[in-house]
């Protein structure tokens, strides 16, 4: 959960509302999926030194409450009333998210089209030169990369969403031509023209010195209408992940993962975003933050501005400082290769500012610049500022929450580490081959232990086989009814249901398929598989239940692999007991077919700890239940004055007790915990005190009263709570993270 700070809700509640003055009530479009990132070759000079092209395909679908006029041509002259849609590539690499594609060009969406599917249905059209209500559109990379609808994102106010056809690129063509031709407002940019280009130009253009190193790469797209008022311009960035990769010859790129809306931003892995903008006169600025360290007594700071619509520019970034703060190592990065035209780095008093050297160089929209320097003060919530790049309405700067090496100390929460402890309410052995199978002659024991077992190799004897024939055939399997009710770690059962492919369920659920897998094993029902391959009784051997009220044996005896002769012939067998123990145990087994598994699964809901080996195996316990980790969370930030819950979260109903421990020094590094018997564990509280909850019930929860005193100020308080519940270490204690609260303002 993201906590926002006081000088944020303060400047949101003193701002005024916003309202560019073209805005069209009700009109909402929304980016609604990233559906691809194509690659389109290359140009220049030899890998890695030349240039790739790129394309971004997107849904996206009339969410407001009126239609969208969509009008791109009018007796043959460019009509400016349909979306415009911008792309970005950008990367995270060493903890710095950078653009790393030119502003691009802009894909002009100059044909309507309006279908029923998306998230804004049911579509409302009606017919003629709309975006309807309701109705959605996809184009994939290869529409939107189509040249002959490109045009430059610097004709496009992205303030107002405007733009003007006359004496545009469109307009001009390219070449250009010459006369009254390229003032006309009739496109003079020609499928011919566009069919010369090389296969980079105007497309999402990437420097290959800029992806050949490897990084987390990102697809992002803009919509830009005409008259969206700017509150509902939330829906309209989005970016999802991408793989790009060069074979030798050529690059190849896909979309992975999940799209995320909003700036790019919010994918950069533990940074803080916020966005302001100005008032009613102009648009928007994204800032992220990311504060790691200390090392050698210095935090390093990772700031990136994104113009989201701010048709004025950026110029300047204004950071406040403590005046006894060390400063170094001052950093700036733009998207151009031009370093003649680097923004300036000057530390002033209480302010670290970061000044473009020219208008020419201010942070335009649809573009991201960075800014990063080293600071001896830990930072706190804050204001940073924007300086706008060009004379116009509206205030000098845009005012954005962020954080801040200011000194002034503001109520942190911070998460350190991480859960530790495991348990499987499962256990299989996937065996690599038919040849790798080395039970044979061996058993395994289930003895029911509450509600969970706990297995013992070599604990059962063979019981000769008798009883009654199934009739199974290939791929079958047969009911049976037990002559007492079963207890198993999922429930009771009176009725068995017995595969000819080597395992025993408690009902129907888990068909009869003869390929062994560990996804399939621990879905489903629960089972008991001794040899999960494919077998055929009816190809050789025969399966026998024998029962008694003190035992159910179910037995394969020289049932043969399908298709198989004596020479593949199995024979093993599963014990059932009124007190819930269950044992299978093998005799000959065949090394051949099928690679096998074996193993016990309570069904939906099991956990895969993995292959185990049984043939090393003694004896180990299974969970009565899932177990995912304890963790420890805060409900608030620590504001002097306030209450912070602090809660234990993720207790299992087995366990006894609970400890929240509390100090004001943190383990740097933490301790590790694996010596006494805790593994994976770390400590991250160094003395201090502790609260004890007894018989929690799935959470535990502590009160913190934080004092008035300004004295308090900054001060650290670690917290970390552990759960005694025996089974997921060896001592029987599991850890939570850490929280690291700094009280203040």
């Amino acid at each position: 959960m993201r906590t926002i700070s006081i000088a944020a809700v303060v400047a949101a509640a003193v701002a005024p509302v916003f309202a560019q003055s073209n805005a069209i009530p009700g009109l909402d479009a929304q980016i609604y999926n990233v559906v691809d990132v194509g690659s389109f070759g290359r140009r220049g000079a030899a890998y890695p030194n030349g240039e790739a092209g790129f394309g971004v395909g997107h849904s996206y679908c009339n969410s407001g409450s009126v239609d969208i006029t969509w009008v791109a041509n009018s007796g043959g002259v460019m009509i400016d009333t349909y979306p415009k849609i911008a792309f970005m590539l950008a990367r995270e690499r060493d903890g710095r998210m950078v653009q790393i594609s030119g502003r691009s060009h802009a894909k002009h969406s100059r044909a309507v089209y309006n279908f029923s599917s998306g998230p804004c249905a049911p579509c409302n059209s009606t017919g003629g030169a709309f975006f309807f209500r309701g109705c959605s559109d996809t184009y994939s990379s290869g529409i939107n990369s189509n040249r002959y609808d490109l045009g430059p994102t610097t004709e496009i106010n992205p303030w107002m969403g405007t733009w003007n056809s006359q004496g545009s690129y469109f307009d001009r063509g390219d070449p250009v031509v010459v006369g009254a031709a390229a003032t006309d407002r009739v496109q003079s940019l020609t499928s011919t023209q566009t069919s010369a280009f090389d296969a980079v130009k105007n497309r999402v253009e990437v420097r290959e010195s800029e992806i050949a190193g490897g990084g987390n790469f990102f697809g992002q797209v803009h919509l830009m209408i005409q008259g969206e008022p700017i509150g509902n311009r939330g829906n309209n960035v989005m970016s999802r992940p991408c793989t790009i990769a060069w074979n030798g010859s050529s690059w190849s790129s896909s979309a992975t993962g999940a799209s995320l809306s909003g700036s790019v931003l919010n994918q950069w892995q533990g940074a803080t975003v916020n966005v302001d903008g100005n008032g009613t006169d102009d648009g928007r600025f994204a800032v992220g933050v990311k504060v790691t360290g200390p090392v050698n007594g210095l935090w390093h700071y990772e700031y990136a501005i994104h113009n989201l619509d701010n048709s004025r520019g950026g110029a300047a970034l204004r950071i406040p400082v403590d005046a006894g703060a060390t400063v170094a190592n001052f950093g700036f990065r733009d998207i151009d290769a031009d370093s003649l035209n680097q923004w300036t780095a000057v530390r002033t008093g209480t302010e670290i500012s970061f000044t473009a050297a020219s208008l020419d160089n201010a942070v335009e929209w649809n573009t991201i610049y960075n800014c990063w320097f080293d600071c001896s003060v830990a930072p706190s919530f804050g204001i940073v500022n924007v300086d706008q790049g060009r004379v116009g309405p509206g205030n000098l700067s845009v005012a954005i929450a962020s954080e801040v090496p200011s000194g002034i100390p503001s109520a942190r929460v911070q998460s350190v580490g991480a859960s530790c402890g495991s348990c499987a309410n499962s256990f299989y052995e996937m065996f690599g081959s038919s040849a790798s199978f080395d039970l044979q002659n061996r058993s395994i024991g289930m003895q029911l232990n509450g509600s969970q077992y706990v297995a013992t190799m070599d604990s059962a004897a063979w019981i000769a086989p008798a009883g009654t024939a199934l009739t199974l055939t290939d791929d079958s399997d047969a009911a049976i009814t037990l002559p007492f009710s079963l207890p198993h770690p999922s429930g009771s059962t009176t009725s068995l249901r017995v595969c000819s492919n080597g395992f025993v369920s408690v009902a129907t659920g888990n068909g009869t398929g003869f390929t062994a897998s560990s996804t399939g094993f621990l879905a489903g029902v629960p089972r008991w598989a001794a040899l999960w391959r494919d077998l055929n009784p009816a190809s050789g051997g025969q399966v026998l239940v024998d029962s008694t009220a003190a035992r159910t044996v179910v037995s394969f005896v020289g049932v043969v692999n399908f298709s198989g002769t004596a020479a593949t012939a199995n024979t093993f067998q599963f014990q059932f007991f009124p007190n819930g123990s269950v044992n299978i145990a093998w005799q000959t087994i065949a090394l051949a077919g099928g690679s096998p598994l074996t193993g016990f699964s309570p069904g939906t809901g099991a956990t895969d700890s993995g292959s185990r080996d049984l043939s090393t195996s003694t004896a180990f316990s299974l969970c009565a239940g899932v177990f995912t980790g304890c963790s420890l969370g805060a409900s608030a930030r620590p504001i002097l004055g306030t209450s912070v819950a602090l809660t234990i979260s993720g207790i299992r109903t087995t366990a006894p007790w609970a400890l929240l421990a509390m100090s004001t020094q943190q383990a740097v590094p933490p301790v590790d915990l694996t010596s006494a018997g805790m593994e994976g564990c770390q400590l991250h509280v160094v003395g201090g005190w502790s609260y004890f909850h007894f018989a929690p019930t799935g959470s535990a929860v502590t009160n913190l009263a934080i004092p008035t005193d300004p004295v308090f100020l900054a001060l650290p308080v670690v917290a970390q709570g552990f759960v005694w519940d025996p089974g997921l270490t060896t001592f029987g204690a599991v850890a939570t993270n850490g929280q690291v609260l700094t009280l203040g303002l």
